[in-house]
């Protein structure tokens, strides 16, 4: 799909206020409510916008910890790895990696006990290696302006 400057500000838009009504959105891009649900409905439908989610801040939710696991395995444990993680509420993110490490592991731990489970289970088809988040001072929210330079 080839994107011209209304769909950026579009995403642009939706990526700073998702909750925002088709028709403010449009008012903000200059156009009409009906043109900008047609829009909004042609970047879903191919795939440029993928949902609409809340981010959830877990230690409001008494998820306290977060742990990043790195995993080493082998080309046969791939398979098995992203089947585990989809099991596990734990798993936040995964990044496939090239490197000595094959998989970066984003996890919220409740308490210790649940990062032990965690990692006793990861640890059955390669080798892990844990570190507990002390703090995050930088989250960020990729926006298609930085992606576009502004």
């Amino acid at each position: 799909m080839q994107l011209d400057k209304k769909d950026w500000q579009i995403l642009e838009a939706l990526q700073l206020d998702a909750r925002q009504s088709l028709a403010a959105l449009g008012k903000q891009i200059g156009l009409s409510q009906p043109a900008m649900s047609e829009r909004v409905r042609k970047l879903e439908d191919a795939g440029v916008i993928e949902g609409y989610s809340a981010r959830v801040n877990l230690r409001k939710l008494g998820v306290g910890l977060a742990a990043i696991i790195r995993i080493q395995t082998n080309h046969a444990g791939i398979a098995p790895y992203l089947q585990l993680f989809e099991s596990m509420p734990e798993v936040l993110e995964v990044d496939r990696l090239t490197g000595q490490d094959c998989f970066i592991v984003r996890c919220a731990i409740a308490e210790p006990a649940d990062l032990e489970r965690v990692v006793d289970a990861l640890a059955v088809n390669g080798s892990v290696t844990t570190s507990l988040v002390l703090s995050s001072p930088v989250r960020k929210w990729v926006t298609v302006g930085a992606l576009r330079g502004g």
